[in-house]
């Protein structure tokens, strides 16, 4: 028998960091896959375009496989990302020409995909290690995505390591180890509980050794390409107004607002977001749906106070608008999360 969710801060009190694009759709759509494997039915419609998304974004899909009560999946899922599924960053470090390398190429176009942890990677002890430090605060999924997180890490490396370097590979988790289990199940590299942080870590010796997947060519323009997308993010006008807008929700900013925040003109916010593929309109009914979904999944409230809490007048517009976004209404999402106090399978 499962155990209720753990409860979380009320809607106005969510972090703000669950707004601000930090989990690329490829990890996302991975994930979809995953429940549907298992006969679970997906919440809502998954991204069709390839860019980072907000953590509020991923949390029916968290739901809909438990990972708050079933946190060991993530370790499944972990291992079912593949290297390819990392992108430039991912090619960036399997073309490095060696592990360090390969480690240092990672955590410098990590953000590119994934923006939930910040990466470092050191020498010392005689190990060089690549450590994962929570950036957002993840509450009950912690462990799910800390799991899942270094693990998908970690299969960019078995990519690289061969056969004498990944018996010496080392993943540490920063939970104890299962009861009765004081050793990980059997696989070709270490496995090591009770860490501060999940990480990565090879002998020195071993990664400085040159790496069979070494490609100099490849790495260089790899490297240029994810050189260009990191400065393409930081000058990310959508995830500026994404930010704005959930400061200021539910009395939602208008364009005009939000262009006077950014010292923009209306007309040129316009036109930046549209070099974006984007849309104030379409940014805002995104933070609208995210936050409308949080409260229908996580709290009782009836649907009148979820619509004011979103900015409706009234709760028919808010019904409305969310069948546009979800094609159902607000109460048949709700039944798929909440039939007898537990997400639905």
């Amino acid at each position: 028998m499962q155990s209720a969710p753990v409860a979380q801060p009320p809607g106005s009190a969510l972090p703000s960091a669950w707004f601000e694009p930090c989990i690329h759709s490829a990890y996302v759509q991975i994930l979809a896959k995953f429940l549907q494997a298992r006969g679970l039915v997906l919440p809502w419609p998954q991204p069709s375009q390839s860019r980072l998304l907000p953590f509020l974004d991923v949390l029916p899909l968290l739901d809909a496989v438990h990972a708050a009560v079933q946190p060991d999946f993530g370790l499944e899922l972990g291992m079912a990302i593949p290297a390819a599924a990392h992108g430039l960053k991912g090619m960036a470090a399997m073309s490095s020409p060696s592990l360090w390398a390969a480690m240092e190429t990672f955590v410098r176009y990590a953000r590119i995909r994934d923006h939930l942890f910040q990466y470092r990677c050191q020498r010392a002890g005689g190990y060089a290690t690549l450590e994962l430090h929570p950036r957002v605060p993840l509450h009950q999924y912690t462990r799910f995505m800390q799991g899942a997180t270094v693990h998908a890490t970690f299969n960019i490396f078995r990519a690289i390591a061969d056969e004498t370097a990944l018996r010496q590979a080392v993943v540490v988790l920063p939970w104890e180890a299962p009861a009765g289990q004081d050793k990980a199940p059997a696989t070709a590299w270490q496995v090591e509980y009770g860490g501060k942080v999940p990480a990565i870590r090879f002998p020195i010796s071993i990664a400085d050794e040159p790496s069979q997947t070494a490609d100099a060519d490849l790495h260089a323009r790899m490297c240029k390409a994810g050189d260009e997308e990191l400065i393409r993010l930081a000058g990310s006008i959508g995830a500026r107004v994404r930010h704005l807008m959930h400061q200021g929700q539910p009395a939602w900013p208008t364009l005009a607002d939000i262009a006077d925040r950014l010292a923009l003109s209306p007309r040129t916010l316009v036109r930046r977001l549209e070099s974006e593929d984007l849309s104030y309109g379409q940014l805002l009914d995104e933070v609208r749906n995210e936050l409308a979904c949080w409260y229908l999944r996580q709290s009782a409230l009836p649907m009148s106070d979820i619509a004011e809490r979103t900015g409706f007048s009234d709760q028919a517009n808010f019904s409305r608008a969310f069948g546009r976004w979800q094609g159902q209404t607000p109460r048949e999402y709700r039944r798929q999360f909440q039939v007898g106090g537990q997400p639905a399978q």
